[in-house]
């Protein structure tokens, strides 16, 4: 009993014990994490309950965790470059209703982790929850499986997101240069520099991070809000002698025959497009440990970053539903960017310009927002002692109180896979493919749990 007090404390010490609080403990019941030389807040309890010591300075407050999370998300850019999916398999009936429905199911997954955060709230996130949840003695194969899935997602997400950017910054040049097309080699060096920039920004401190994501998702809902209003507004399809929208049948009741299954089966396949747009919600896990009051605030994070981002998610699919004018032209445009190439079907040059600035700048903000978590993620896995040299990675800077080491791991990684995505000749595409069945994997480790 004399042993057990020098890591425990009795709750009749304390006012409130972790066996109080909605989190799940590896302590017995009633007791807390006790360090005599060290007065534990509240979410370090928590953590400590969870077999972890708090690293981190919990500088993250709800709106700054929904911010990296809602970055991570990035409509404007996930939208654009997974037009080629969503409008490309069903046409607009999979922009309206395969939006509608897939976003039923993400929003209950979203909630289900949400909960599960609230009761676990570490950086680990998904594979300690497998864990906790899998039957006896399943844990640690469940654990592995969601871990590796979930880290492989996270390690490719940032190089997946600037690839993206970098594509619509060359396609803008390729527009206002009718001599210039893109070249592979040229996404790839521009996604090279977009990514060491990207890893020198999660590297800072906790509060310049907390900072920078607050006024990059600012801009994200402001640029989303602005092109949603921009598009309708200064469409030029009158010009070509069409009305200025599509009708309400066209719309809704219109399958474009992009697959050669049924109408019904092609809108589900238009799913895959809501899927990537929408993956990034469960950011706030990762970001837990940072976080204040984390077991509250971090799930409302990961719920209102699904509401918010799934109902201004419909209603940019509901503008561009309703004035595309010939989505076979946009899909096979030289351009070689559907969203960019739809641009220039309904807006006039300046307008089409000042479009993909906004895109584009919302999509640095996307792949810096993937960057950090993916970084975060590393890091508590490296703490468990799953990487080779673990130790090293899992090591939190002094200055910046940031795990540095685990982004220099990430970083190197994920340009290691630029090298083997250039290759293809339709990388743009084939890229969003790979994202796309990585994302699938995250989604069914969580209803695995």
């Amino acid at each position: 009993m004399a042993d057990r007090k020098v890591s425990v404390m009795s709750t009749s010490a304390r006012h409130r014990s972790v066996a109080e609080e909605p989190v799940t403990s590896i302590l017995p019941k009633g007791d807390v994490p006790f360090d005599p030389g060290h007065e534990f807040t509240a979410d370090e309890e928590v953590l400590g309950a969870l077999g972890y010591k708090s690293e981190f300075k919990r500088e993250f407050s709800l709106w700054t965790t929904f911010c990296v999370s809602f970055s991570v998300l990035g409509l404007l850019p996930s939208f654009a470059t997974t037009l080629y999916y969503g409008m490309g398999y069903a046409g607009t009936a999979g922009m309206t209703w395969g939006w509608l429905i897939a976003m039923v199911g993400i929003q209950s997954v979203a909630s289900s982790m949400a909960e599960l955060c609230s009761s676990m709230p570490t950086s680990g996130g998904l594979y300690y929850a497998a864990s906790a949840l899998a039957p006896p003695g399943w844990g640690p194969l469940a654990a592995w499986i969601t871990g590796w899935s979930n880290w492989l997602a996270q390690v490719t997400g940032a190089p997946s997101v600037n690839y993206g950017t970098s594509a619509m910054i060359l396609a803008a040049a390729s527009i206002n240069s009718q001599n210039y097309t893109p070249q592979n080699y040229e996404i790839f060096l521009l996604t090279v520099f977009i990514m060491v920039i990207h890893g020198i920004m999660a590297s800072l401190p906790t509060r310049s991070i907390a900072r920078i994501n607050s006024a990059g998702s600012t801009f994200n809902i402001l640029a989303l809000i602005a092109v949603i209003i921009l598009i309708p507004a200064g469409t030029n399809r009158e010009s070509k002698g069409l009305p200025r929208f599509s009708s309400n049948s066209d719309v809704w009741g219109t399958i474009y025959p992009g697959t050669d299954f049924p109408g019904g089966v092609s809108i589900l396949m238009s799913f895959v497009a809501v899927i990537w747009t929408m993956s990034g919600y469960d950011s706030p896990f990762h970001l837990s440990e940072e976080c204040s009051n984390a077991n509250v605030a971090s799930p409302r994070a990961i719920f209102l970053t699904s509401a918010v981002g799934g109902t201004f998610g419909w209603f940019l699919q509901l503008v561009v539903a309703y004035t595309v004018v010939d989505i076979q032209d946009a899909l096979t445009d030289p351009i070689g960017q559907p969203y960019a190439a739809y641009l220039t079907q309904v807006l006039p040059l300046r307008l089409v310009n000042a479009v993909l600035a906004l895109t584009i700048i919302a999509g640095f903000f996307m792949g810096q927002g993937c960057m950090i978590a993916a970084s975060r993620v590393t890091f508590a896995y490296a703490r468990d002692g799953c990487f080779p040299f673990s130790k090293y990675w899992s090591r939190v800077n002094k200055h910046t109180q940031t795990p540095v080491n685990a982004v220099c791991l990430d970083d190197p990684n994920s340009l290691s896979t630029q090298l083997n995505w250039k290759q293809f000749d339709a990388g743009f595409d084939e890229l969003d493919l790979s994202r796309l069945r990585r994302t699938n994997v995250r989604h069914l480790d969580l209803v695995g749990c």
